[in-house]
């Protein structure tokens, strides 16, 4: 008998993170994040959405007019990483890890150093934001966090997520009943 697990624990947790993505309603780009602890337990997760309560389907939240926060999307999500933070089921986060499908923003960056996470692990990176990147970059290592992506992490995961993502994009949205709906694959 061969009592080995099918994945290693990076590939459950940004596994946990695409999942948690294919939760968001935002067509543009959805991310997910799952914070685990030291000793490999699941405390948080989360997607990019809008605050509870706001309404979905007011097309004003979705609009795209950076130069107008009152019409750009940015003004109105909140991002995975605040969410998976938001949701946790215990406190403190100190010493834990977050996976993210994308790497964190600057307002997200702040939110992990404050609630004590060290580690940070992303699946993608937006080579387009440099800048934003950056700064996210200074902050982690000031506060001494150690950020990966997962493929330099453990390429194997990285490949078995791309496998996942995958998946779910394109069996997704035909399995639950949503292909047709505007932003999703087969559309």
């Amino acid at each position: 008998m061969n009592n080995q697990s099918l994945i290693h624990w990076h590939s459950m947790f940004m596994g946990v993170a695409l999942l948690a993505a294919a939760r968001s309603k935002d067509a543009r780009k959805r991310n997910g994040a799952c914070i685990a602890s030291a000793d490999n337990k699941i405390l948080g997760v989360g997607y990019n959405g809008l605050p509870r309560g706001c309404d979905d389907a007011d097309a004003s939240y979705w609009a795209d007019d950076d130069h107008d926060p009152l019409h750009s999307r940015h003004s109105y999500i909140v991002h995975a990483e605040v969410n998976a933070i938001l949701n946790c089921v215990v406190l403190p986060l100190t010493g834990g890890t977050i996976y993210t499908t994308q790497f964190p923003c600057p307002r997200c960056a702040q939110s992990i150093i404050q609630v004590g996470i060290r580690t940070v692990v992303y699946l993608d990176k937006k080579s387009h934001q440099t800048a934003a990147n950056a700064a996210s970059d200074k902050m982690f290592a000031d506060a001494g966090l150690r950020v990966l992506s997962l493929n330099e992490l453990e390429a194997a995961s990285a490949r078995w997520c791309g496998k996942l993502d995958d998946f779910i994009q394109q069996t997704g949205p035909e399995l639950h009943g949503l292909h047709g709906l505007p932003g999703l694959p087969g559309t």
